[in-house]
């Protein structure tokens, strides 16, 4: 067995070859934030399975988060067979390894990157996918893990609570961190008083959760944020990850009206908006566990960018709900192109030059090319942090109207007065917000070079 196979449990292998009839010849971890395995399993008569592998540590290590895998595997069966929503089969489930086998799904995720007549038909056909789910009678689904929403309310304030984690409370105050007060605030000042229909949702729906193949959906995947709620919320969602894979042209409104119609459902533009922003402000609350503390094992790189991305559409999907544009705050002066350092250029080289290419695996390639970006943003954070910081601070002493010793007491001040912000001081809070976000952008410039054309696509 190779390394990178040593470090998938040996126990948890021997349990797949059990369940599977065969031995488990190859196993490689894919690039992806939330931890996934491809694994072949040979059979005595030569024949060869790949399936997909989940694993669930934080469950595993006796830690559960709501939003566990135990919960995503038993609604995967529950849709299990179904013709108009496709999605993976659950070969089995280990609650003693928390280790979910999956069925290899034909096709690809990354929309983006196909032809504009594919992206096209694929998204026409997805609505109607998620159509279909939101016409499921929900009461008939038997599915006693997932809370049923009563009141508007709760319809998006049960997701909220879902992030409230204690250990959450015990990271030091970041940027994000008061960002998250400030949305958290915001989300209960702003809560929707209606909603038409109770529905179930994939919960962060759109390009790159699910597979294609032949310019039709072959299934949706990642079903770990599914619950029941407010069908606007999955048009919120669906609006999100085609910022992160754009494949709509750049304008999602043909698709929405495709979907409404299928549906039935009529579509609340604003509430589509106050739902993006809500799955905005939970990604905001969330990652700072995993970039203050991070698992050298994880996407360190991909998770460091993607705090500064959330951050940053977070405040725009605000402010458009308030029709603010963006604001003009002071931005770092930063050259196009830095003089060039020491060590930080050095250590970049070797990673992503001198040992990236010369290796096989391609979780251990995408790390060594991440940590090669890490080393170019700890230089322009050396070099432009203490700017960043002292404009940070000096914006929270102004809003606040305290004079702070350090940017550590201020952001901890601010984050405390955010908890009974008032609706009417949102516009100037979210001001100083948006232009921290802007500069933390500027700062991982390196982190976040992917996303650097991204844009929340029209929505009429």
């Amino acid at each position: 067995m190779t390394a990178e196979q040593a470090a998938f449990p040996s126990a948890a292998v021997a349990w797949i070859e059990q369940q599977l009839g065969g031995r488990v010849t190859a196993l490689e971890r894919m690039v992806v934030r939330r931890e996934a395995w491809c694994a072949d399993i040979e059979r005595d008569d030569g024949s060869v399975q790949p399936v997909f592998l989940r694993i669930d540590r934080e469950l595993a290590a006796g830690r559960p988060y709501p939003r566990n895998l135990a919960r995503e595997s038993a609604l995967i069966r529950r849709l299990a067979g179904r013709d108009d929503i496709p999605t993976q089969q659950l070969h089995a489930w280990s609650p003693e390894h928390c280790v979910a086998i999956q069925s290899f799904e034909p096709g690809r995720a990354d929309l983006n990157n196909a032809s504009r007549a594919e992206q096209h038909d694929v998204m026409l056909h997805f609505m109607e996918i998620m159509a279909a789910m939101h016409r499921l009678d929900v009461r008939a689904m038997d599915l006693p893990q997932f809370e049923m929403p009563a009141t508007p309310e709760e319809h998006s304030l049960l997701e909220l609570r879902a992030v409230d984690d204690p250990r959450f409370a015990k990271l030091p105050v970041d940027s994000s961190a008061v960002l998250g007060a400030f949305g958290r605030r915001w989300l209960l000042n702003h809560v929707p008083s209606t909603v038409e229909r109770t529905v179930l949702l994939q919960g962060d729906t759109g390009p790159g959760n699910f597979m294609f193949e032949n310019h039709r959906v072959t299934a949706v995947v990642d079903w770990e944020w599914a619950h029941y709620g407010d069908p606007m919320e999955d048009i919120g969602n669906l609006w999100l990850r085609d910022f992160f894979t754009p494949s709509c042209a750049g304008d999602l409104t043909p698709y929405v009206r495709h979907y409404a119609a299928r549906a039935g459902i009529s579509v609340d533009r604003q509430k589509a908006i106050y739902y993006l922003a809500h799955q905005m402000v939970r990604s905001v609350i969330t990652i700072p566990a995993l970039v203050q503390r991070p698992d050298w094992k994880s996407t360190v790189a991909l998770n460091l960018g993607y705090q500064a991305v959330c951050d940053l559409v977070c405040c725009e999907a605000i402010g458009m709900y308030h029709g603010m544009p963006e604001p003009d705050n002071e931005l770092l002066d930063i050259p196009e192109r830095e003089p060039a350092g020491e060590l930080y250029e050095v250590l970049a080289k070797q990673l992503e030059r001198g040992i990236a290419p010369h290796v096989q695996d391609a979780f251990a390639r995408a790390t060594a090319e991440g940590a090669a970006r890490i080393a170019r943003y700890l230089e322009r954070r050396h070099l432009h942090g203490a700017q960043a910081d002292a404009l940070e601070h000096s914006g929270i002493d102004t809003l606040l109207g305290t004079r702070h010793r350090d940017l550590a007491s201020a952001r901890l001040a601010m984050k405390h007065a955010l908890e009974q912000m008032p609706p009417g001081r949102e516009p100037e809070v979210l001001g100083h917000l948006w232009g921290v976000a802007r500069r933390n952008m500027q700062l991982m410039g390196p982190l976040v070079e992917r996303w650097s054309e991204s844009r929340l696509a029209r929505l009429d």
